[in-house]
């Protein structure tokens, strides 16, 4: 479920981590990796546990302005459209999250997160798409799936509120926040209305029939081929430097530019065109303004050396492209 760019970006952000440690232990950054990656889902299930309570919100906020002394009409007979939303039901009775949920302590269940709950709620109730919906007469389930996928694509995708809250909470959750808001928005376009309560709730790494992840693979060797590797990835971007000191490359950069090498030579299956194109777009937002066109002009005359060096073994067919 994890994307191959988020992981790149993990693994970019622990070899930083070894590069300015003091003392360089691969297992303990490995282990760091990891846990990043747990945090990432632990972020993802506490967003889709979220749905629910903004109905409990927004069902509260119903049931005061009703005892209102002068409470108006649509306050004593009022849209219960969001709170009856038959999608976000569906999303509370799901058994795997609610398991999930419970298994890592991420409800929606003290005084000050309803407090936040609230907040967002009384943002959400303001977005145009809430009110146009809230007038539908429309009633089906299909109707509040759509509301659903279009709140999480135009109300919490770059949320700043949101995006603060839960970097309060742990600071990296800032950095996965968007990433993961796209992992909610693919799991709910899967839900469908007759499925079961029980159907599972993926994990962070796609598994095949034995259990095994290849993604998750992938991040770990790519960690540690880029770690075992790193003075002779060094000395390639070296050989390549033109008027160019090799401590003036900002670090990232570097890290950018081994990993990258590190792709081109012992990842057999992943073409040429894709490793260039996700370094190069990691770049424009993870370094320095001129990062990207210097990352793809250096991996360029790179991969030329690597090419007649026949140090590049791709298999398959339009790999080398």
């Amino acid at each position: 479920m994890i994307s191959r760019n988020s992981i790149r970006v993990k693994v970019m952000q622990s070899l930083y981590e070894y590069n300015v440690s003091t003392h360089k232990n691969p297992k303990q950054i490995e282990k760091m990796l990891l846990n990043a990656c747990e945090d990432i889902y632990r972020l993802y299930i506490k967003s889709l546990a979220l749905f629910v309570p903004l109905t409990q919100i927004a069902e509260q906020i119903i049931d005061i302005k009703k005892t209102l002394f002068f409470a108006k009409e649509e306050d004593l007979h009022p849209n219960v459209k969001f709170i009856e939303n038959q999608f976000i039901r569906k999303i509370g009775e799901n058994t795997s999250l609610q398991k999930l949920i419970e298994h890592y302590g991420l409800g929606w269940n003290n005084d000050v997160e309803m407090v936040f709950v609230r907040k967002i709620f009384d943002a959400l109730a303001n977005q145009e798409f809430y009110i146009e919906y809230m007038q539908d007469s429309t009633n089906s389930f299909a109707n509040d799936k759509a509301f659903v996928l279009t709140l999480v694509e135009k109300f919490f995708l770059e949320n700043e509120t949101m995006i603060h809250y839960f970097s309060e909470r742990k600071l990296h959750w800032q950095l996965d926040y968007n990433d993961v808001m796209i992992m909610v928005y693919n799991t709910l376009k899967g839900f469908k209305e007759k499925q079961s309560d029980n159907i599972a709730i993926p994990p962070l790494f796609k598994l095949d029939e034995e259990g095994a992840s290849e993604d998750k693979e992938f991040m770990l060797n790519l960690l540690h081929y880029t770690i075992q590797e790193d003075e002779n990835y060094k000395q390639i971007v070296i050989k390549k430097l033109q008027n160019w000191e090799a401590d003036r490359i900002a670090v990232i950069d570097f890290i950018l530019l081994k990993m990258a090498i590190c792709e081109f030579c012992c990842f057999p299956s992943i073409p040429l065109r894709v490793t260039l194109n996700e370094y190069i777009e990691i770049s424009k937002y993870y370094s320095t303004p001129k990062s990207r066109m210097f990352i793809n002009g250096l991996l360029d005359k790179i991969l030329d050396d690597l090419k007649a060096e026949n140090k590049i073994n791709k298999q398959g067919r339009g790999l080398m492209g």
